[in-house]
């Protein structure tokens, strides 16, 4: 599937700075910039409700946008970088750059593994160890993310970047032998459980504390004063 093509409408601002950005997101604004393609940069603030309905967190770095600036030309971008809060989840700045639909570019992708596997049927966990990589291509042809099947892994089994499925015209700029999925082997109940030890060596272990002498940096400290 490709990368979905939407438009936001941005606003100018006047006031840059932390007071101005932090009454803008009292206000429910984001602080953003747009920048790129040798053009002066320029900052906007973005609704961030407006935002997120048009853009999924899954595909901040994959989506075509069209900036609707008032009184500008109306530049489509990507999304460079994005700040967030994770406590929140409260987006807080943006950085949007400007692309060329005729020139290619390098952005994130995410990666979502489908089917079921006869590993995990059998006890095996899957562990993604990556969850998105970086592609290459015009933005026309951008994938909004990657499929990995699962459904003929058994376990022990590994799905590397060089073994991802991607359109025509994409191609994953990672190591060929980077390793996306894995079907690791059941954890054993053994292996969980925490060793307790003796009860004489326990005995012994809290009579006998250990002393911790002086830290380099307290030495340091102690001198300065």
């Amino acid at each position: 599937m490709r990368a979905e093509q939407v438009e936001i409408a941005v606003t100018v601002r006047a006031e840059v700075g932390k007071m101005a950005s932090r009454r803008l997101r009292a206000r429910g604004q984001v602080p953003a910039v747009v920048y790129g393609r040798g053009a002066d940069p320029i900052a906007v603030s973005v609704d961030e409700a407006a935002f997120s309905r048009s853009v999924s967190a899954a595909g901040w770095y994959s989506t075509l946008i069209n900036l609707n600036i008032e009184g500008a030309d109306s530049p489509t971008v990507m999304i460079k970088e994005l700040q967030h809060d994770l406590a929140s989840q409260r987006i807080v700045s943006i950085d949007f750059q400007r692309i060329s639909l005729q020139e290619a570019i390098q952005t994130r992708v995410a990666i979502r593994h489908i089917g079921e596997s006869p590993g995990v049927k059998r006890g095996g966990i899957v562990d993604q160890v990556t969850h998105d990589v970086v592609v290459e291509c015009l933005p026309a042809d951008m994938p909004d993310h990657l499929e990995v099947d699962i459904s003929g892994l058994e376990i022990s089994d590994s799905v590397r970047a060089n073994d991802l499925i991607v359109p025509p015209g994409v191609k994953v700029m990672a190591a060929e032998d980077d390793v996306v999925i894995v079907i690791a082997p059941p954890v054993r109940e053994e292996e969980v459980a925490p060793e307790l030890p003796a009860e004489g060596a326990l005995v012994e272990e809290m009579a006998e504390p250990e002393v911790i002498g002086e830290t380099e940096e307290e030495a340091q400290s102690a001198e300065r004063e």
